[in-house]
């Protein structure tokens, strides 16, 4: 055997990549070996396949070949989470154009010709790294065949119940323009004014002071409440107090959720500051009062601060609350903000018109202990997590590029249309409905315009690799899968809506461990 002087890794590499395409690596579903089959993770399509992402896949490549070695019939695929926010931006930077000013599809195409180059360049750079993947089962969740998988699963969760729409209060992020879920809303430490405020006594025109952060929401002040056992306010317990400024007359309730080491021990609840307002707001079944918009900008029920955003309505309010001396002081400290977790924006939390899917919390916390994590306390991250909701599963987006909800409302009596199975993959505002509407027979409809959460198409994964499908029996496949290889920070997104689905699709646990 004659060596080359010179080691030249391109013609090396290049004869290696062609025998690995050629020989090996390909998942045998008739082998007689026991399969072992793995969820590897769909990066998101950056066009970089950087120095963690490669770490991540050689720890799954060595647990692939060893597998290999112990004569097991590995199924290593690859798959690609295209859709997304961070998408939209990089095509609006890259274009020199705003979304709102082309046409959705023409906006959506664009996405997809940058996804794709993307994915080219992620896939070179695997491939070169010798990262043992069966490449015959990629998966690109844009792909109509995904997207209608995806589309499919909506209309049977919409089917069995798990799926419905309604008005309620959602994580918003006004930057974004768009409805989030609780795993996408981050907290962070900033600095913030503590401001005390003065509320009159409709009984006797005194005063009750009130601390708060958030005095852009007096407008959506709907009650204030104190501790039972605070003996310092027993005498306005269920009276009526007046905002200041916006003078609506507002009960006092008691309520075991008031901290009365807080402030003043006096909390105004308003509709919404925080999860807290949403509890008390259902509790106490006060009204709504809506003074922030979809762009984070103040109503019609602010009044004179109407079109301010939060911050100059703050600044604004605050002057003319001391102006009006019902300012008593203003305290520095540092306050826990949730921010979007894409752009870092303040959320607000406002009641609009959403999809949304029932999150079981039992049946997810009892499928949990069925599955082998490591490091074992792992598991305790989701418990705390789903403990934790407050609401179900907010799922529609007010965005462009992600997989379409298959619905039509009818034109003449409201009724929700969703689409036949023969009509996926569909996008609602390019097709209309083959059929007449099942509730009055008409046959004009106003298209769904909002998109499905990305996490509605990478929570199907471990189903899709495994081959289960709407049509056949789940007990056919090999599902469970064997293993999951993840990060700890998303056990909260992939981890937590993977077990979500694969329960309310299939009553199986997606992943052994």
């Amino acid at each position: 055997m004659r060596l080359e002087k010179k080691y030249n890794h391109e013609i090396v590499e290049r004869k290696w990549l062609e025998a690995w395409e050629e020989a090996m690596y390909y998942f045998d579903p008739s082998s007689d070996n026991k399969p072992y089959i793995i969820d590897t993770p769909p990066p998101y399509p950056t066009g970089d396949f950087h120095i963690g992402n490669a770490l991540n896949w050689c720890y799954i490549d060595f647990l692939a070949r060893y597998k290999r070695m112990r004569g097991y019939e590995v199924m290593f695929p690859q798959g690609w989470d295209c859709h997304g926010l961070p998408t939209e931006v990089k095509v609006e930077e890259e274009h020199g154009i705003s979304k709102h000013q082309i046409d959705k599809q023409e906006f959506r195409a664009l996405c997809k010709e940058l996804t794709t180059r993307n994915i080219e360049q992620m896939k070179v750079m695997m491939k070169r790294l010798g990262i043992s993947i069966d490449w015959s089962r990629e998966y690109i969740t844009m792909d109509d065949t995904y997207r209608r998988y995806t589309q499919q699963s909506f209309l049977k969760m919409y089917r069995d119940g798990l799926i419905y729409q309604a008005e309620h209060p959602v994580n918003w992020c006004p930057r974004c323009e768009t409805a989030i879920a609780f795993a996408e809303v981050e907290y962070e430490d900033r600095d913030a004014h503590l401001n005390y405020l003065l509320f009159r006594k409709l009984d006797d025109n005194g005063y009750v002071e009130i601390a708060t952060t958030r005095p852009e929401l007096l407008a959506s002040c709907v009650a204030v409440a104190v501790h039972p056992d605070d003996e310092r306010y027993k005498d306005i317990t269920g009276k009526e107090l007046e905002v200041p400024i916006f003078k609506q007359h507002v009960k006092v309730y008691k309520d075991e959720a008031v901290d009365p080491e807080f402030g003043t021990g006096v909390v105004m609840i308003c509709t919404f500051g925080d999860r807290q307002d949403v509890r008390w707001w259902k509790k106490h079944n006060l009204p709504l009062r809506a003074s922030i918009d979809e762009r984070g900008r103040m109503t019609a029920m602010a009044g004179i601060y109407e079109g301010l955003d939060t911050g100059e309505c703050k600044s604004r309010i605050i002057t003319d609350l001391a102006d009006k001396g019902l300012l008593k002081k203003r305290e520095k400290i540092k306050q826990n903000v949730g921010v979007c977790w894409r752009c870092k924006t303040p959320i607000e939390i406002i009641s609009t018109r959403q999809w949304f899917v029932r999150v079981n919390k039992a049946e997810i916390l009892k499928a949990a202990k069925e599955i082998r994590w490591y490091p074992a306390h792992f598991r305790s991250r989701l418990e705390n997590w789903v403990q934790s909701m407050d609401w179900d599963w907010c799922i529609s987006r007010q965005r462009i590029f992600s997989v379409p909800i298959p619905v039509w409302y009818c034109k003449r009596c409201g009724a929700v249309k969703v689409a036949s199975e023969a009509e996926l993959p569909v996008d609602p505002v390019v097709t209309s409905p083959g059929s007449p509407c099942s509730s009055c027979g008409g046959m004009e409809f106003e298209a769904e315009e909002d998109v499905l959460d990305t996490w509605m198409d990478s929570s199907l994964t471990a189903l899709w690799i495994a081959g289960w499908r709407f049509s056949t029996d789940s007990s056919e496949f090999a599902f469970p899968v064997d293993l999951r290889p993840q990060g700890h920070d998303i056990i909260r997104t992939w981890a937590f809506y993977s077990i979500l689905r694969s329960l309310a699709l299939t009553h199986k646990i997606p992943w052994r461990t």
